[in-house]
């Protein structure tokens, strides 16, 4: 994505100062984050029944991400990240039919002490996978 603006500056020039509107070129490069999950969940989030993401970490990435199944060095689709809080006993239970985690919240703090909600809209499944280059060390992000 590429942006041409102008702006006014002030200039010195041939005995006496001017203003003058000067083109101003600005490049954004958009790049989308890619999100490792196994296969199981990122079906069910691409299917639009699994909502919300259990990790042990805030994110503060938001906007659309790509969702990765581990383990194949492909992006099957994407969906929108819009929120990310920590989560309650009572929330947790509360919003079941969006985790689909089928363990108990005891359990769930033994994997993540302060466990955080990750909600997701929007899921939208590739008709065809796209392949990418997975770095070394990615566990939970990729740049895509």
């Amino acid at each position: 994505m590429s942006w041409k603006l102008s702006c006014t500056v002030w200039r010195r020039g041939k005995g006496r100062d001017y203003f003058k509107a000067l083109p101003i070129h600005i490049k954004q490069e958009v790049e989308m984050k890619g999100l490792i999950i196994k296969p199981k969940w990122a079906d069910l989030i691409l299917d639009g029944e699994k909502l919300i993401e259990i990790r042990g970490r805030n994110t503060t990435i938001r906007g659309t991400i790509g969702i990765i199944k581990s383990k194949t060095k492909k992006v099957f689709g994407t969906a929108e990240l819009f929120a990310s809080i920590e989560l309650t006993k009572k929330d947790y239970e509360k919003l079941w039919h969006r985790h689909r985690l089928t363990i108990l919240w005891d359990e769930l703090i033994k994997t993540y002490s302060k466990p955080y909600a990750w909600f997701m809209l929007e899921p939208k499944r590739y008709d065809e996978p796209i392949d990418y280059v997975h770095k070394q060390g990615c566990v939970v992000w990729v740049n895509l």
